[in-house]
Formats: C-alpha cells, sequence, structure tokens
C-alpha cells in the first residue's frame, strides 16, 4: 500500500503510545502508575455538567455555524479583553475541536510549500507534525539547560523563508513561563521580520511564579492565540477550544474547518459556555492542589540520585534530565521510559517526543497516593540502574 508523502513522514504521538503501553499492562492485570498523561485528573465542575444536560433537555442537538455558536465566541472575545485589555469581538474567534485543531488551521491556513516555522525545543510534540503535515518546514530553536528563549536565539534561525513562531507559556513539557519581557523582545522581533506568532497559552491558569502574559495582548495584528477549555476546567474529552485572530485570517479558518470538522459538538459548546462565564472557583481550587502535588514532587526528585531539573513555574508537568541513568542497555530517554515501565512499572513520557533527548516527562496530574507510589518506584528503578 503506498501512503501519501505527508503521512509517512510525521510522526505517531509519543504521548499517546505512553497511554497505549500503559493500558496494555493494566489490562493484564498489573499495577501500573502512569505520570505520563498530560491531561486533569479531575472531573468536569458540576455547573459545566448541568449546562451540557440542560443542552440535552432542550434538544440543542443540531448543527451550529461553523465558527460555533456566537455566545461562546463573545464570552472568549470578552475573556481576552478582560483579562489582556484587547479589543476583540466574536468575529475574531473560531472555536475548534481541541485546541490542536486550532494549531492546525492556523498552519493551513498560512502555510505553503517550502515556508519555515520556529519551534523552540523543548516543544509540545504535535507543533512539527502539524506543519509537515501542510507541506511546511519546522525549525528547531535549542534554548539551553535552563529551557530560556531569547529573541537572540530566534534571531539566529530566521531566513527568507521563515513564515511564523510558534510559543507555548506555560510550556508542554517543561513548565517554564516566558516573562513580558521574553515575550515583548520576541514580538518585536517578530513583528520587524512580519512573521505570524502562534501562541498555545493552553495552560494559562496554571501558574505558580509570576504572571500569564498573552502575546495577543503585545501585538493582535500578527499573533494568534490558542487555547481550550480542556486543562483549564477538567474537559479534556469535551474536545472544545479556540483561537483568537485577526478576523479575515478567522474566515479563512472557518472555511477550512467548514470542510473538515464542520464545528465541536453542540453539547461541548454550552458547557463550554458555563464554564466560560460561570463559577471560577474550581480553576483556583484545581491550581491549589496542583501547587500541593508540584511540590511533593520537587521535594521527591531532590533526593533522588541521577536526575537533574528546572524547577517548574506553570502547567503540572516536570522535566527532569536523566542522562546520568543510562548505561550499556539504557541509551536514550526511549530505552528508559520502556525500561521504568517494564521494570518498575511507572509511565513516563520520554524526552524525545519532545525533541529533548535525555529528559523524561512526569505529570503530577494525579493523586498525591498515585505521585508518591509512582516516585518510590522511579527512586527503585533508578537505585537498579545504578546498582
Amino acid at each position: 500500500m503506498k501512503l501519501a508523502q505527508r503521512v509517512v513522514q510525521i510522526t505517531p504521538s509519543a504521548t499517546m503510545a505512553v497511554k497505549r503501553a500503559a493500558d496494555e499492562l493494566q489490562r493484564q492485570g498489573i499495577d501500573v502508575i502512569d505520570l505520563g498523561p498530560g491531561e486533569p485528573d479531575f472531573p468536569t465542575p458540576e455547573h459545566i455538567k448541568r449546562a451540557a444536560e440542560e443542552a440535552l433537555a432542550q434538544n440543542f442537538t443540531k448543527y451550529t455555524a461553523e465558527t460555533g455558536i456566537w455566545e461562546l465566541r463573545d464570552a472568549i472575545a470578552q475573556k481576552y479583553n478582560k483579562e489582556y485589555g484587547t479589543r476583540y469581538t466574536a468575529e475574531n474567534v473560531l472555536v475548534t475541536s481541541g485546541a490542536k485543531q486550532a494549531l492546525y488551521n492556523i498552519a493551513a491556513a498560512i502555510l505553503e510549500a517550502g515556508d519555515e516555522v520556529l519551534i523552540p525545543v523543548p516543544y509540545w510534540v504535535s507543533f512539527p507534525e502539524q506543519i509537515k503535515l501542510v507541506g511546511a518546514r519546522p525549525v528547531f530553536v535549542l534554548t539551553g539547560k535552563d529551557f530560556r528563549l531569547t529573541a537572540d536565539l530566534i534571531e539566529e534561525h530566521i531566513t527568507k523563508h521563515t513564515k511564523a513562531l510558534i510559543l507555548n507559556s506555560p510550556n508542554n513539557p517543561a513548565g517554564t513561563v516566558l516573562d513580558r519581557k521574553q515575550l515583548q523582545r520576541i514580538i518585536e522581533l517578530a513583528h520587524k521580520h512580519q512573521l505570524w506568532v502562534i501562541y498555545d497559552e493552553c495552560y494559562e491558569k496554571f501558574l505558580y511564579e509570576g504572571e500569564h502574559v498573552s502575546a495577543v495582548a503585545l501585538d493582535p495584528e500578527r499573533a494568534i492565540a490558542v487555547s481550550s477549555a480542556s486543562k483549564t476546567y477538567a474537559m479534556t474529552g469535551w474536545r472544545v477550544g479556540w483561537s483568537v485572530a485577526p478576523k479575515e485570517l478567522t474566515r479563512a479558518m472557518a472555511a477550512i474547518q467548514s470542510h473538515t470538522t464542520s464545528h465541536p459538538s453542540s453539547i461541548s459548546q454550552k458547557a463550554a459556555l458555563a464554564a466560560l462565564t460561570g463559577d471560577q472557583s474550581c480553576v483556583a481550587h484545581m491550581l491549589a492542589e496542583y501547587h500541593k502535588r508540584r511540590e511533593f514532587v520537587l521535594r521527591e526528585l531532590r533526593t533522588i540520585d541521577g536526575i537533574e531539573f528546572v524547577v517548574p513555574k506553570g502547567a503540572f508537568f516536570v522535566f527532569p534530565n536523566v542522562v546520568r541513568c543510562f548505561n550499556g542497555q539504557i541509551t536514550n530517554s526511549a530505552d528508559f521510559a520502556r525500561y521504568l515501565l517494564e521494570s518498575a512499572h511507572v509511565a513516563v513520557v520520554p524526552g524525545a517526543a519532545f525533541g529533548a533527548e535525555g529528559y523524561i516527562r512526569i505529570s503530577y496530574a494525579t493523586s498525591l497516593e498515585q505521585l508518591r507510589e509512582g516516585l518510590k518506584r522511579l527512586r527503585e528503578g533508578i537505585a537498579q540502574v545504578y546498582g
């Protein structure tokens, strides 16, 4: 069977591969502690679920506009206006089936064969694959051991073919956060070279230090914000995301969406509307719990020989360097993750999936009980490597 070249060149999601491997062991009756998922372990808040039930009771089960329902688009626009001082209307907003689709819509709307897109390392796994799917080329910007991104690092990689830059803050997998000064210099550089800035801020509400600064607050003409209800409101399976962009670009992306998925679930849109306009105490509760878990994980990791890490300022991951654990049998992060899963029965994601060989991603979006046992197994697994 001959498949299209665009499919042959992409790599399946490593995070999903870890989940499948962990699930298979669990089906065999093996107790696996899964520290891999980038997914809140909290249930969707009750008032959001009630909104979905009401939508069903009112038979809100038909097609909606390809852009999403107006009320939700307006609520998203008002969120940005209130929090970041922008002047958006519903016409700037496209509601999508998760942030992943928003990112793909953007790539399909602005990129052509031969275009280059700059991606700082470490990056979320789907960034380069989506770029390749539309015929463009990802160009990786290395950031060093502290993962600090600067305008100077980016400028070194700009060519006449550079069309866009993808930024992710708080960062998945490293938890790093772009501060206002960093982001301002990067935005000025992008403006100078007329680059689009695609700004993934899906973890914007989960910040432990500093403030979240949205790129669209600094340059609404060239920056495109992407976010979702998935992380903030524990709604991963509801599949509601969005993009906020100039109106002409939003219309172009809506045309693309009209011929792919049409629109997100009508029920999910009503639930997302309740999430954005309702009680926000659920978000504060989750953040407080993540903060406790983060402190526990960092405290435990500091006592384990063989790993080093940068303290995450946002999201719900820590991204330790485990090169010192490599030996004759374990030579890379995939080997190490496989060893931990098969020998210690704890699942983590190899850093190679994020463009950062020698690292692993540990998620603390799970209970303290699970984290305690998972880190115990991690410690024992590393001790066996050294032994």
